[in-house]
C-alpha cells in the first residue's frame, strides 16, 4: 500500500539515438543509463519512471534496488515484476523500455578516429564502423570485440566481425551487438584472394577466417547469367609457382566443391561468347517499314529482310540499293596511307600512287546491289552481318553539268543521252573548257570516270567539265624549240638532197 499515487517528474537522460527497428528483448542487454516507465493499474493506478543508475541497479519505492544491469530486457523485466508482484497484491503492473541509453566503446586499430566512441545502446559493429572511419590497410572481416569482464560472471570470449559479409549477405551473424565497454580491435589486412570475370563484383577480397571457395563466390555477388558453367581456380603453391584447377560453378555454389581458400587464392569466371546478344540490320529509305530488324548471323540474306520490311515502294532505285557496312578501319591507324596522302600527286611514284587508291577503295564502306540482277542471280544475294545499314534511295530524274558549261546546273534526265548531248543542253562549252578531260561522276557507285569512257548516262550523274590551265613560259619554250628542231631537222634534209 505504499505505491506512488503521483507520477514522478522524469528525469534528465541524454536522448537515444534513432532506432533500426523494435528493440528484442532476448537481444538488448540493460546497463548504466536505459530508462524504463513503471505503470500501475488496478488498486493503484499510476505511472513513473525509472532509470538504471551508475551501479546497474533500478530503484522501485517500497521494493528497493532491483539489479538489472547484465541482463537481458526480458530477463530485467521479469526479475522487476516479480519483485514488485511480491509486495503489491491486486494490482497489474507494467514494466517497458522508454529509452535507451548511450554507452561508451573503445575502438583500436588503423582508424581515422580511434579512442573511445559514445553509441546507442542498441548499435552493432556494423552502426559504429562504416568504412570511411577505417583506415585503407584496415581489416574489415576479422574485427575482434573484446568484452570487459562482468563481476562474478565467466569471461565471454572474442567475437568477430565480418563486416564485408555481413555488407554482402546481410547475415547478422557477422555484425555482433555492442556492450557497454567493448573494445573493438581493428588489425591491419595481410591476406587477400581474388575473383575476376563474370561475377556481380569482381576484384580483391580480405581473406577471413574459414573463407572456402564458395564464400569467396558469395562475396563476389555469385555468378552472371551471362557466366559460363566453368570457371578456373588457381593456387599458389610456393612463392611464384601456381597450380590450375578447372571447377564447375554449379559445384561451387551447392557445396558440392568447396575447398578451404589461402592467402593468394584466384578464381577466373568467364563468359559466355554473345550471351543473349541479337544481330541486327537497319533498312531505311524507300522500304514499306524501315527500322531495325534482328537477323540470324550467316543465314539472314538481303532478300529476307527486305521482304520482312514490306519490299520496295514504286520511288526505290532498284539498280543502286546500298549496303553500308561497318569494318573498323576508320579507327585504324594507317601509317603508309597518311604518308601517301601528305604527298602531291607529282611527287608519287607509279606504285606508290597505285598503292593509295588501293587502300583508299579498300576503306570504303558503301557496296552497291543491283536489285535487278539478284532477282536472276541468287548467287548475288548477299548473306547480312550485324550493324548493316540497308538503304534504299528514290529514284533521282535530273542531271547535273557544272564547270566551264555556258548554263551549269540541274537538267531533267533523258534516257540514252551521252555526255556531249547534255552538255549541249546546257549551252555548249566556254572558251576555256578542257574537252579531253571531263569527267562524269555515277550516281550508283560514286565512281569518277573520263567522259571518252561513259557511253549513256544514268539518272544522278554529275559531269564536270575542268578549266583548261594556262600555258606556263617553260611550256612555250618547249613548243618553240619543237618547231626549230623540226625546222632545223628540214633544212638538214634539203642540204642533204642537194
Amino acid at each position: 500500500d505504499i505505491a506512488p499515487r503521483t507520477p514522478v517528474a522524469e528525469p534528465e537522460v541524454v536522448p537515444s539515438q534513432p532506432l533500426a527497428g523494435a528493440v528484442d528483448p532476448r537481444e538488448y542487454v540493460v546497463g548504466p543509463g536505459d530508462v524504463f516507465q513503471l505503470r500501475f493499474s488496478g488498486r493503484l493506478t499510476g505511472a513513473t519512471v525509472l532509470q538504471v543508475g551508475p551501479e546497474g541497479t533500478l530503484y522501485v519505492a517500497g521494493v528497493g534496488s532491483i539489479a538489472v544491469s547484465g541482463r537481458t530486457l526480458e530477463e530485467a523485466r521479469a526479475e522487476v515484476l516479480r519483485r514488485i508482484a511480491s509486495q503489491f497484491h491486486g494490482v497489474n503492473v507494467d514494466l517497458s523500455l522508454a529509452r535507451t541509453r548511450i554507452m561508451k566503446v573503445f575502438l583500436t586499430g588503423p582508424a581515422t578516429n580511434s579512442g573511445p566512441l559514445l553509441v546507442p545502446a542498441t548499435s552493432h559493429v556494423s552502426d559504429v564502423l562504416p568504412d570511411t572511419l577505417l583506415g585503407p590497410k584496415a581489416s574489415r572481416r576479422d574485427i575482434r570485440v573484446v568484452r570487459r569482464p562482468q563481476p562474478g560472471a565467466p569471461v565471454e570470449p572474442d567475437l568477430v566481425a565480418d563486416l564485408t559479409r555481413f555488407r554482402a549477405t546481410g547475415d547478422r551473424r557477422y555484425d555482433p551487438v555492442l556492450r557497454d565497454g567493448d573494445v573493438l580491435r581493428v588489425p591491419v589486412a595481410m591476406r587477400f584472394v581474388t575473383v575476376e570475370g563474370a561475377v556481380g563484383r569482381p576484384g580483391r577480397f580480405e581473406l577471413g577466417e574459414h573463407d572456402s571457395l564458395r564464400t569467396l563466390l558469395d562475396l563476389a555477388g555469385g555468378p552472371l547469367p551471362a557466366a559460363a558453367p566453368n570457371a578456373l581456380f588457381v593456387r599458389f603453391t610456393s612463392a611464384t609457382q601456381t597450380e590450375s584447377l578447372q571447377v564447375a560453378i554449379a559445384e561451387v555454389a551447392s557445396g558440392a566443391f568447396n575447398p578451404a581458400l589461402r592467402d593468394g587464392d584466384q578464381l577466373f569466371a568467364f563468359y559466355q561468347p554473345r550471351f543473349h546478344e541479337t544481330a541486327r540490320v537497319g533498312v531505311v529509305g524507300e522500304v514499306a517499314r524501315p527500322g531495325t530488324y534482328p537477323i540470324q548471323i550467316g543465314r539472314t540474306r538481303l532478300s529476307e529482310l527486305i521482304a520482312t520490311a514490306g519490299g520496295f515502294l514504286d520511288r526505290a532505285d532498284l539498280s543502286a540499293i546500298r549496303v553500308y557496312r561497318g569494318t573498323g578501319l576508320e579507327r585504324e591507324r594507317d601509317p603508309e596511307l597518311e604518308r601517301l596522302l601528305a604527298l602531291p600527286r607529282r611527287d608519287m611514284t607509279a606504285t606508290e600512287y597505285a598503292v593509295l587508291r588501293t587502300r583508299l577503295a579498300a576503306r570504303n564502306e558503301n557496296y552497291r546491289v543491283d536489285w535487278r540482277r539478284l532477282q536472276s542471280d541468287p548467287a548475288l544475294d548477299l548473306v547480312l552481318e550485324d550493324g548493316d545499314i540497308v538503304r534504299a534511295d528514290p529514284i533521282v530524274l535530273s542531271l547535273r553539268v557544272d564547270g566551264e558549261v555556258r548554263r551549269p546546273g540541274l537538267l531533267n534526265y533523258v534516257a540514252g543521252e551521252t555526255v556531249g548531248e547534255v552538255v549541249a543542253r546546257s549551252g555548249g562549252y566556254t572558251n576555256r573548257a578542257w574537252r579531253g578531260k571531263v569527267r562524269v561522276v555515277r550516281a550508283v557507285n560514286g565512281q569518277t570516270m573520263l567522259a571518252r569512257n561513259v557511253r549513256t548516262l544514268d539518272p544522278g550523274d554529275f559531269v564536270w567539265v575542268p578549266e583548261k590551265p594556262d600555258a606556263t613560259t617553260w611550256e612555250q619554250a618547249k613548243d618553240v624549240l619543237g618547231v626549230l628542231a623540226q625546222a632545223a631537222t628540214i633544212v638538214i634534209a634539203i642540204r642533204s638532197v642537194r
